[in-house]
């Protein structure tokens, strides 16, 4: 349970946003997500999940081809995203330094419209300490890569354009405990009970 931006008690849907879904263990990720997200009160919504019957329609393909085929999936993630109030996302890194490209887009999408965001990370320490690549001092004293391109230096472990992302250290998991924390807290200052959480 949470109270949404409405001032109404329910349960919050979550859009979970991430790389899981490129591994070849997703589908078990699937179900594991979707019971922890049980476990802590919230309704998860993975890429994969089929769209409910809602306002927010797929789009049907026009013809066979790649094109459409990815104007399809787009579309489904962001039916997803519209139909949620909140993104629980996994920005890790992904192939280099840097969460992966499509996980962020739908990350911006989110807090277009307004929704609360939410992301883990394995490793939260700032950006400069976090880099694994080679690392040059450049004339100024500014820390960079090997080509000299500026790592950023805002004592945070992301692009500052996530600065208004709460992130938690760890897993999912980690992620779901710090969420309903807040939530909980939010529930008790308006006179609720905190959320149940079943072992």
């Amino acid at each position: 349970m949470f109270i949404d931006k409405n001032g109404v008690m329910r349960m919050p849907k979550a859009y979970l946003a991430g790389t899981e879904i490129f591994y070849p263990d997703s589908e078990e990720t699937q179900e594991k997500y979707h019971a922890l997200c049980e476990k802590y009160g919230i309704i998860g919504f993975y890429p994969s999940d089929a769209a409910p019957d809602d306002e927010f329609r797929e789009y049907e393909k026009k013809e066979n081809t790649l094109h459409e085929m990815e104007v399809q999936m787009f579309t489904h993630d962001l039916n997803h995203i519209k139909r949620t109030d909140i993104i629980i996302a996994n920005l890790n890194d992904y192939r280099g330094n840097e969460p992966d490209s499509g996980t962020a887009v739908e990350c911006g999408i989110a807090w277009g419209m307004g929704h609360r965001c939410f992301a883990f990370i394995d490793d939260a320490r700032p950006m400069k300490q976090r880099f694994k690549g080679v690392t040059k001092v450049n004339d100024e004293g500014v820390l960079c890569d090997k080509d000299y391109y500026t790592i950023e230096d805002f004592d945070m472990p992301l692009n500052l354009m996530f600065s208004d992302f709460t992130v938690f250290e760890g897993g999912f998991e980690d992620a779901l405990k710090g969420i309903r924390k807040i939530f909980d807290e939010e529930l008790v200052a308006a006179g609720y009970r905190p959320f149940a959480i079943k072992e």
